[in-house]
């Protein structure tokens, strides 16, 4: 709830409704987009390959897999690995 800057559950409930990605807004997105898709994501299974899938613009999926130690939702084991892995595509997308 901390994010949300509430302290009662139904003040959660009621502000992420607020944080829907719907279709019309993925087609809005213009910038080139990241999305990291973690083997045994325990929150949001399956969400990363949807977004990645309905994205229409420059796109890039990153799996992290439980042989490297980098799965589960956020790839809590492996900070560095999931670190390295997003400074590299950002790398790739700033003109030096």
């Amino acid at each position: 709830m901390r994010p949300y800057g509430v302290t009662t559950p139904y003040d959660f409930f009621s502000a992420a409704r607020d944080y829907v990605l719907t279709d019309e807004l993925i087609a809005q997105i213009t910038t080139p987009i990241l999305v990291t898709n973690p083997e045994h994501e325990q929150f949001w299974p399956g969400q990363s390959q949807e977004l990645f899938d309905k994205v229409t613009g420059e796109k890039a999926i990153i799996a992290f897999t439980e042989a490297e130690g980098a799965d589960s939702h956020c790839e809590p084991a492996a900070s560095g690995l999931r670190g390295e892995r997003i400074f590299d595509w950002l790398d790739d997308q700033i003109p030096a």
